[in-house]
C-alpha cells in the first residue's frame, strides 16, 4: 500500500497508510485522524502533508519513520 506523509499536532513528521473514508489504526476528525504517533510515541492529531511543499531531504526523513501497519 502507498503511504503518505503527515504531520503530528506536535510538528513531527512521518510517513502512514492514509486510506481516504477508511481507518483501520486510526480516528477520523474530519481532515485529520487521531494516531499513534511514532516520534513522540503518543495519540495524537496528524494531518496529512503534501510532499510537493517539503525539500527532499526532510520528505526522505519523514518516509523513514514509519507507523505500524494494517493489523
Amino acid at each position: 500500500m502507498e503511504r503518505t506523509i503527515v504531520r503530528c499536532q506536535s510538528g513531527a513528521l512521518y510517513s502512514t497508510i492514509w486510506i481516504p473514508m477508511a481507518s483501520f489504526k486510526a480516528v477520523r476528525l474530519g481532515d485529520t485522524r487521531l494516531q499513534r504517533c511514532p516520534v513522540h510515541r503518543k495519540w495524537e492529531r496528524a494531518r496529512r502533508v503534501d510532499p510537493a511543499t517539503l525539500s527532499a531531504a526532510v520528505r526522505a526523513a519523514a518516509e523513514q519513520v514509519q507507523d505500524i501497519g494494517i493489523p
